[in-house]
């Protein structure tokens, strides 16, 4: 899609941003919820070794306790995941979990150092409560992270920790969905910012689609107004253009069609004045003959100047037709008995169906056919030859005009159909002409809503199709 590239180019890119922008927030949110998580784990275990510490029972009752209540207390589902040690005040163990890992030394546990009652003690008040002294800690063991929270008072010490194995888990739950619904996300992204860039672009295409029907002919035509300021100060800006260019276009077709239309009554007055010279002097003398190239030259100015004329119409739109029934058929086999008399060297060929009729301009479509014709006469070969076909389909009439010829250079076809191009072969064989046939030509074929193009040949021959509608 030629619009849909800047426009996919946009969409990708406004996806591109918001994916990274999505990733960048999703990477921050997991870390705030983990480190919300974690803070929230140390708050519960520092709260129950504060309240654990003050306890004071026997083995046994401990043992119930760490199986029973610690993991309800702290909203975990296995036992297995919760770790109890319990010390004297002499560091001696009154009770440890059956599941404590052994590559956690309980003997290296950063206690924090008991806080003790005021000394000398005062009799005269209730002794102060004096809260637990608390630490967190972090170890490893077996692939197992744990979270302690520890508490010591000057009579015991308590380690509660969890594994984090589970929350873990719960987090990397949160990651894997996220990642599942990214993608979904994304292409979510991705469709709306293809929807809001073609809305966005949407004054864009109006104005390419305004601009595409201008042509020569409607110059004075002028772009819409647009609302959006950005928009609109593009189409001011060719709206400008257009002014400065109609009037450029104005005046060169003015010029071109008033010097032709001046040149024609001159020219028309030579030719007189120049043939009733050549019926005075004496036949076949030197003076007749100088007048004779001198009366061609001046039919030559006079073929060119109408050629101009009806150039500059075309250009202008003001080529008008007189459109009546045109027997295509028989003007095409009367220019091929004219070409065999004209260059009987060359093998005329016609491929030719009888009674084929289209509406056209007669005077135009001749001048058509024998601009053709006389472009494949000219750039012939010696003792070549010349192909004509006609074909008639429901639509089109087509008709092919061939010819041998040593070829067409690459660069040439882009530019043969321009005003006054020749290409170097012609002017090596000073072949006559000035290179407009071939451009009147295509304007005639269009001005009648068909076309003229120039075929891939093989090597050795160039071959014209001319298009019509029926």
């Amino acid at each position: 899609m030629k619009s849909g590239s800047f426009r996919i180019r946009l969409a990708l890119l406004a996806a591109a941003l918001s994916g990274a922008v999505l990733a960048g927030f999703g990477a921050y949110a997991w870390w705030v919820v983990h480190d919300i998580k974690v803070a929230d784990i140390d708050s519960d275990l520092i709260s129950s070794a504060e309240r654990e510490s003050m306890r004071f029972l026997p083995p046994p009752e401990w043992a119930r306790f760490a199986e029973n209540v610690l993991p309800r207390s702290l909203g975990i589902r296995e036992p297995a995941h919760v770790l109890l040690l319990v010390e004297n005040r002499f560091g001696e163990i009154v009770f440890e979990s059956g599941n404590w890992p052994a590559g956690i030394d309980s003997s290296k546990l950063p206690w924090p150092k008991a806080k003790l009652p005021p000394w000398p003690p005062d009799f005269s008040r209730p002794p102060p409560r004096i809260p637990p002294a608390t630490a967190k800690y972090e170890a490893s063991a077996n692939g197992t992270t744990w979270r302690f929270g520890l508490a010591a008072t000057p009579h015991s010490r308590i380690a509660i920790a969890v594994g984090m194995d589970e929350m873990r888990l719960g987090m990397d739950r949160v990651r894997n969905g996220f990642l599942l619904a990214a993608p979904a996300a994304l292409a979510f992204l991705a469709l709306g910012a293809w929807f809001l860039s073609g809305r966005a672009l949407k004054p864009v295409r109006e104005l390419g689609q305004s601009i595409r029907g201008i042509s020569a002919q409607k110059l004075d035509q002028r772009l819409p107004v647009i609302r959006d300021r950005e928009f609109a100060v593009l189409a001011e800006g060719i709206n400008e253009m257009l002014e400065r260019l109609e009037k450029s276009f104005t005046q060169a077709s003015r010029f071109s069609a008033d010097a032709s239309h001046e040149l024609k009554t001159p020219l028309t007055i030579l030719q007189g004045q120049i043939e009733r010279a050549i019926s005075q002097v004496e036949a076949g003398s030197p003076m007749q003959a100088m007048l004779g190239s001198i009366l061609d030259e001046a039919r030559r100015l006079s073929s060119i100047s109408r050629k101009l004329l009806l150039l500059s119409q075309a250009d202008a739109g003001r080529l008008r037709l007189q459109l009546t029934p045109f027997d295509l058929s028989r003007e095409v086999e009367e220019l091929v008995e004219d070409t065999r008399m004209m260059a009987p060297a060359l093998l005329v060929s016609v491929k030719l169906p009888e009674g084929i009729t289209i509406r056209a301009d007669a005077d135009l479509m001749r001048q058509l056919l024998v601009n053709l014709v006389s472009n494949a006469v000219k750039y012939n070969l010696q003792n070549g030859w010349i192909r004509i076909g006609l074909e008639r389909t429901e639509q089109v009439v087509q008709v092919e005009i061939s010819n041998s010829s040593s070829g067409i250079a690459p660069e040439s076809r882009e530019k043969i159909f321009e005003r006054f191009y020749r290409t170097d072969a012609s002017r090596s064989r000073n072949v006559d002409g000035v290179g407009l046939g071939l451009s009147l030509a295509r304007e005639i074929a269009r001005a009648h809503g068909g076309d003229l193009v120039l075929l891939d040949s093989p090597r050795g021959e160039v071959s014209f199709r001319l298009s019509l509608p029926c």
